[in-house]
């Protein structure tokens, strides 16, 4: 069987091979093995057989709403259709697309239409028998009608007067309707401080959201890891967890190693199994810090600690196990929900008169917020590719304690310091600059500068311990 696939993911042309001679053809419409081959594998459980009698019938847009929604594999056995599929899930970058496909007894193609999707059909003969298969039972309670001629969608049916069942001439617009399909995510790392805005902002925009927990999603676990995702089956993959201790990975290599590269290759491989798309989180530290400019998404890398050449690792991965993926390096997070350099200069202010802070690595300054809003932005992209996910602007640590301390009125004297004179055991890059051009290219905004993200978090920080 020979796969096509259209402008909407996951919706898919299917065309049995056909074998024939002169006393007629042969074709197998179905095997659950092939289709398995295919990575296509779905338990139908329900034949379906219509038959129009007259030309410019039109069928649609119907679905089952959650949790009865149906995959449809669908075929015209006799006549002629245009058979269309409406993209119905939030969070989807072709949401409110549709594709629309002829099917015939002739050309014998299917169109396999996954749950999430609105369907119909117009005849374009008369005398017209159209056969799908589906995997989930009719049940009454949830079948559902959209319009045929929503403007929202906007289908060019190309005919103004279909002949209509009195159901589908009173459905109602997209807007009106209780349709309640979104992209299953995924959010590795919740009780981290971007795994936790990323879950945040995908339940806020009342996306279908799941965060497992360390005893459910040990990444040292690698049966536990995928087991869990084919359980499941997310649309989308966002992986946030890691192992961060950037100096005591110089002495946990192993587990470093375990969590980072180990526990990515099972996700990646699971998610590969299932479709699904992966968003993996990397850091600045995948770079060496050399030189002054900025460091564009296709440099090559060269990381001088154990951490980041983890994360190199687990980028590569991704990278060769599976095309649907976006690649965000970040650097300098703070956030809400854990521990971070902000908190850190404001606890230390509270017994210090004065503190050393590091003048001579320069980075951007990255908030948790506003990194979650420009995942789910690229996410309902398919722009796929290596993005770098920071705050506009640079600063040194030191500016940025300088300026942490002035938007929050503590008079303390801070003093700059070279990298040499504050040793650690893993070296730090004194160059992270990151450029944004593929950001530029994918036309989403890029994020705001960060002393204005640093004036939000703190207000937030303040509203918290209030």
């Amino acid at each position: 069987m020979n796969i096509i696939k259209t402008e909407i993911e996951d919706l898919l042309i299917i065309e049995p091979e056909v074998f024939g001679d002169h006393r007629g053809w042969f074709s197998e419409t179905y095997s659950k093995a092939k289709f398995k081959d295919l990575g296509i594998d779905i338990e139908f459980v329900q034949d379906n057989h219509s038959m129009s009698a007259q030309k410019g019938t039109l069928r649609g847009l119907h679905f089952q709403k959650n949790p009865k929604a149906q995959t449809k594999l669908v075929r015209c056995t006799k006549g002629k259709i245009l058979d269309v599929a409406v993209d119905l899930r939030k969070g989807s970058p072709t949401y409110k697309q549709w594709v629309g496909v002829e099917l015939s007894e002739d050309n014998k193609k299917q169109l396999l239409i996954p749950k999430g999707f609105a369907h119909g059909f117009l005849t374009l003969t008369d005398d017209v028998e159209v056969q799908y298969k589906v995997d989930e039972y009719y049940v009454p309670e949830c079948d559902r009608s959209i319009r045929f001629d929503d403007p929202d969608i906007g289908i060019n049916w190309g005919i103004k007067t279909p002949i209509l069942s009195e159901k589908d001439l009173k459905a109602p617009l997209l807007k009106d309707s209780d349709v309640d399909f979104s992209l299953k995510f995924m959010v590795t790392g919740v009780n981290g401080q971007l795994g936790h805005d990323v879950m945040m902002k995908l339940k806020e925009m009342d996306f279908d959201v799941i965060a497992p927990m360390r005893d459910e999603f040990n990444l040292t676990d690698k049966n536990q890891v995928k087991k869990y995702i084919l359980k499941e089956r997310p649309n989308v993959i966002i992986h946030c967890a890691a192992y961060t201790a950037v100096d005591k990975a110089e002495e946990e290599k192993d587990l470093c190693y375990l969590v980072n590269v180990e526990g990515t290759r099972a996700i990646v491989e699971a998610a590969k199994e299932i479709n699904a798309k992966v968003v993996y989180i990397s850091t600045d530290y995948v770079f060496d810090g050399t030189g002054l400019e900025p460091h564009s998404e296709d440099k090559a890398t060269n990381p001088i600690n154990y951490y980041g050449y983890t994360k190199e690792q687990g980028e590569k991965i991704v990278r060769e196990l599976i095309d649907k993926h976006f690649i965000v390096r970040t650097s300098w997070v703070y956030g809400l929900n854990g521990n971070n350099f902000v908190k850190t200069m404001l606890k230390l202010a509270e017994s210090r008169n004065e503190i050393n802070v590091v003048n001579d690595q320069i980075g951007a300054p990255t908030y948790t917020k506003d990194l979650a809003d420009f995942i789910v932005k690229l996410i309902k992209t398919k722009a796929y590719g290596t993005y770098h996910g920071v705050n506009e602007g640079y600063c040194s640590w030191y500016e940025f304690a300088e300026s942490i301390f002035k938007k929050t009125g503590i008079d303390i004297r801070v003093n700059p310091i070279s990298t040499k004179d504050y040793p650690t055991k893993a070296k730090r890059p004194s160059n992270s600059r990151l450029s944004k051009e593929n950001t530029t290219k994918a036309g989403i905004d890029k994020m705001p500068h960060w002393e204005d993200a640093l004036t939000r978090f703190i207000e937030e920080l303040n509203k918290q311990e209030d």
